[in-house]
Formats: C-alpha cells, structure tokens, sequence
C-alpha cells in the first residue's frame, strides 16, 4: 500500500473557467453522480499531465494545460492515492451545449453538496472536494507564467482618458491644465526627477516638484473601476475595500454606484437595509474589484469559492506584485522574508498573505523593531529568543521559530515608503550578522538583491522630485493626500523635517480656512501621540510679500485637487496682483526644451 501512496495510479482533472467555477457531468440516468469527465486509471508509468491534455483537447477542441496540484487518499475506494490535477479554460463561460448533462458548480456549491446531499457527488470527487479550499486560490493563475502580471501598466496608447471627462464632477476631480503643462514639461522621463516648476503669479509663486500625483497603478486601478461600472449597469460591483486612499476618488465612484465590501482596516461593511454582511450577500452574479494594494489569500479564496471571475476586475499595482513574486522567490531559495511593512495596511496584508505560502514571514515596522530582531540575532540563549520575540509582537507565520528562522533573510517592503529606511533596515542587519558571524559570512544570512528592490519607482521619483524642490526657497509647503494614504505620508516627512511647523498636510482646498489658518491633518504614524489620527488648526501663512509655497500631492492625489488648492490660495491675496494663469501655463510650456 505504501507503494501505491508514493506512485498514485488514479488521476482527476478539475476543468475550471473564468468564473472559477467547476465543470461536472454525470449520466441521464436518475441514480448518476456528479463527476469530473476527465478521469481514470493510470498504468505503465503514464505521465497524468499528458493523459490529461489529451482529454482535455478532445473535449473542447483546443490545448489547456492541466498541472498536478495535490494527491488524496481516496479512503474507501481504492488503496492508492489519486492525483488531482486543476486546469482552467478561460473562454469556457457556458456548458457545452452538445453535452446537455454537463454543468458548472461554485466551490461553495459544492461544500454544501459534500455536507448535505453526497450522493449526488461520485466518490472519488466526494473526497476530493473538501481539499480544494487549500489550493482553490491557485486556479485563476493557472495559465499564468510566472513572468506574467495580472495587470500590467496601461501604455499611453491604452489609457481610457474617456473616464476622465465623463461629467462636470469628473472634469472638476480629474482635470487641470495647469498640472497637464508642468508634466508634458518637466516630465521628460518618467522614471528621473526634473527641476521644479515655479509658477509665478505674482503676488504669490508656487513650486511644484517634476512628479507629483497619480502613479501608473492608480491610473491603471481608476480606469479599471469606472469601466467596470460603465460596462455592467444591471449588476451590483463592489470594491474589496478602498480602491486607493483618496477620499474624492472613493466617494465619486459610490455616487457612481459602486459598494465596498470591508473598510481599508479589513473590518467587513454591513448592507444598511438588511444588516448582513455584505460578503454574505454576494452571489455569483455580482462583481468585485480588487484594489490597487492587492488582497490576501484569504479573501481571494472566498471570491472564488462564490464564483466571482477574479483577474478580470483585479486591479492590483503590479509593482505591488512585484514585491510579492519577489518574496515567492527568497522563499524557494530558504529564505525567510522580512517585510518592512505597517500591519494595518492592505498592501502589506496582502503582501504578508502572499509571502507566508512560501517561507516563513513576519512584518516589521521600523528601524526600532529591527534593532530587537538584531538582539534576538545576536543570543545564542533559545528561552531569550523566545522571550524577546514574544515581546516585539509583530504579525508572523505560524509556529515561527526565532532560533532558526531568522538565520537567513530577505527584506521586502511596503512599496509606498522612504527607500532610505528600508535600506538603513538592510545595513543594521547585515551590520548585526557581520558581528555575529563575521564579515565574510554576511552573504550567507542575508540576500543582498533585496535591498530596495521592490521599492515602487513612481514612489521613489515622487520622492526624488520633492527633494530637488526642497532646495528651493521656500515660505510653507503643502502636502495632499488622503488621511490613509502611506506614500503621502512619506512625502509630508520630508517636508517636516526642512520645514518643521511650517509642513502641513491636507485632504483638499477646503482645509485651507484663511491666510493664517489651515487645517493639518496629524497622520497615525507614531503610537505614541495622542494627537495621531486628528486634524488640527495650525498658523499657516507669514505676514510677508512674495511668499513663495510649495505644492505637492500624493501618488493617489487627483490634478483636479492641486489646481483647486492653487485656485483657493490665490483667493488671499488681492486678485488685481495676480497674473492669469493661462499666461501661468503659456510660460510652462515655453520653457519646454527644443527637443521636448
């Protein structure tokens, strides 16, 4: 019997299609049972792959690869294990109409149909069934080469401007001439900082840094949202959680009609006439839109599981999924993955969730966190280890083992912040193994491709960008971006630590209350502030001439938001000192290089 358990003689291919759901037949008698027409016994050392394909293509008329997902021990029926194999048909929506017994099932479905009524499930598939929650959230990625991207950028050839001008309130999120000028022009490169632009109205000049706004995902995640909605008017479409974290962003797209399923902390949303879960409403005929931060594991399980198509409405950034098809990689080569995160962010959940498949994992938040992964490092004592990590608290893998799990790492990060920090985590660690083992040994305990590496670049350029306009002379600078917004958040440090209380972060031109007062939000960074999480009336503007603001937004800030802030700005000083701003944007674009 052991033989047979290592050297499976059965195999069951499961067809799926877009919608995740199951293909089963059975016969027209009244006693038949579900199955899966792609099964049988296996002899002479046939390949289960092969066989497979070959029914596969007899069935439908066109290759479909089919892969070896997992064996089972089909208790009851036979002494020997049954491969199970998973393959999916992406244009296979309705059942075959010449196969009139032939029917497609959620997973859902069939739980129930295991639980209830498994009579009507063959079974080999009976005992199958129960195992494919484990692997159910490798079936929309079957056809996917491991080079591939769920959604890649939108080429400029691609962009669906459309969406843009669809109405007043679109023009007036989306839309600013200004913006458009100082980025046809100072953005050459998409992935260098120019010079700032300076916008001189006289009274007032403004400084903009080359790259400041939305980022390729955010565009990518936008249009994706408002096509959805346009193309599916007689269904419900929700958003997992928030599609990025701008407030005008979201709250156009609910007047749009679409729903969120949980808040951006995870915390799953009530329907308001029912009181249930929305995740308990959902069926197979709604849609949901994954967010540009990607989703768990877990939460795409359950999408498939109802049968929702999934890569289709996914909306993940894919340097997002970069960061997690790194964190794959260290895995498979035994490291464990170190992700410089914040726990309460979607990004790093999914990130964590994805990591956690594949090595042993856990989430740090900052340099402080760790220098006590250094000291648990550095004991030799196992009872310290323990007792040290059990104090840090960060999220991790289950049964993590301190004493082993953290002699050979990789770091990867929330793309969304300061690369600096990252590395000066990278450096502290490999400084902490070249102590503990010497310095020629750091390479074995620590991979050196990770430092940095899945950093966003649109992050880092917005970054990069608002350090060259830093050196500029300047009165006051303003930040924008939404109160949950981690990229903001970088760029307001930045701001902070040249120009201390004369930094402010802002939703919108409506916190801008007078020429000596603005309303500065205090983003929950540090724990340790009570005033974290609260906006706050601040001075703003000194009493002098030619003030000279700094301006700029987020990677999730629409253009529409930066203009409407300049428009406010210039209602405090007298309008007959202010120079038009269409010969504002005739001297952006004369300053454009000959060669622009």
């Amino acid at each position: 019997m052991a033989d047979d358990l290592n050297h499976p003689t059965v195999y069951h291919t499961l067809l799926f299609n877009s919608r995740n759901h199951l293909l089963l037949t059975k016969e027209e008698s009244a006693s038949a049972q579900w199955d899966t027409p792609f099964s049988g016994d296996l002899s002479g050392g046939q390949d289960p792959e092969a066989i497979s394909e070959e029914k596969l293509k007899e069935f439908t008329g066109k290759a479909i690869s089919a892969k070896i997902i997992f064996e089972v021990n089909a208790s009851g029926i036979s002494s020997s294990a049954h491969h199970v194999l998973f393959a999916l048909d992406e244009e296979l929506d309705q059942s075959p109409p010449d196969i009139p017994q032939a029917t497609f099932f959620t997973l859902e479905c069939l739980y129930a149909l295991v639980k209830e009524s498994p009579e009507m499930l063959a079974p080999a598939l009976r005992e199958i069934i129960p195992h494919l929650r484990q692997y159910a959230i490798r079936i929309p990625y079957l056809n996917q080469k491991e080079t591939n991207y769920i959604y890649r950028f939108r080429t400029e050839k691609h962009r669906n401007e459309g969406i843009y001008h669809l109405d007043s309130s679109a023009k007036a999120l989306y839309q600013s001439s200004l913006c458009q000028a100082i980025k046809l022009v100072k953005r050459q490169k998409e992935r260098s900082p120019d010079i700032p632009a300076t916008l001189n109205f006289g009274a007032v000049s403004y400084i903009l840094p080359s790259h400041f706004g939305f980022c390729l995902g955010v565009r990518n995640a936008i249009e994706r949202a408002y096509e959805t909605l346009s193309l599916n008017p007689d269904k419900r479409v929700f958003m997992l959680s928030e599609l990025i974290h701008n407030p005008y962003v979201n709250e156009d797209l609910l007047a749009r009609g679409l729903r969120y399923l949980q808040s951006d902390r995870g915390i799953p949303l009530q329907d308001s006439e029912t009181g249930k879960l929305l995740w308990d409403t959902l069926t197979e005929k709604d849609i949901v839109i994954i967010p540009a931060f990607g989703a768990t594991d877990e939460d795409k399980t359950r999408l498939i599981e109802k049968g929702l198509p999934l890569n289709r409405y996914d909306a993940t950034c894919m340097l997002v999924e970069k960061v997690w098809k790194a964190a794959r990689r260290y895995g498979r080569e035994g490291y464990t993955v170190i992700i410089h995160g914040k726990t309460e962010h979607e990004e790093t959940k999914a990130t964590f969730s994805n990591s956690a498949a594949y090595a042993p994992s856990l989430i740090i938040r900052d340099k402080k966190e760790a220098e006590i992964l250094g000291t648990i490092i550095h004991s030799n004592d196992p009872n310290e280890k323990k007792q040290l990590f059990e104090e840090l608290g960060t999220v991790c893998t289950p049964d993590f083992n301190p004493s082993k799990d953290l002699e050979k790492l990789a770091i990867v990060n929330q793309t969304t912040l300061l690369r600096n920090e990252t590395i000066d985590i990278i450096d502290y660690l490999e400084r902490v193994f070249a102590q503990k083992y010497g310095a020629d040994q750091v390479d074995e305990h620590i991979n050196h491709q990770s430092r940095g590496d899945t950093l966003c670049y649109a992050t880092q350029v917005n970054q990069d960008a608002l350090k060259t306009a830093l050196n500029e002379d300047i009165d006051a600078a303003i930040v924008v971006g939404g109160k949950n917004s981690s990229n903001t958040f970088q760029l307001f440090r930045l701001c902070q630590q040249k120009f201390n209380e004369r930094a402010f972060y802002i939703q919108s031109e409506q916190n801008i209350l007078s020429k000596d007062e603005i309303e500065h939000y205090i983003f929950p960074y540090n724990r340790a502030d009570p005033r974290e999480g609260r906006t706050e009336i601040r001075p703003f503007l000194p009493q002098s001439s030619g003030l000279r603001i700094l301006i700029t937004g987020g990677a999730s800030c629409p253009d529409g938001i930066i203009q409407q802030i300049i428009t406010r700005l210039n209602t405090l000083f007298p309008s007959n000192k202010l120079r038009p701003i269409e010969h504002i944007i005739a001297e952006i674009y004369a300053s454009a290089p000959i060669n622009a």
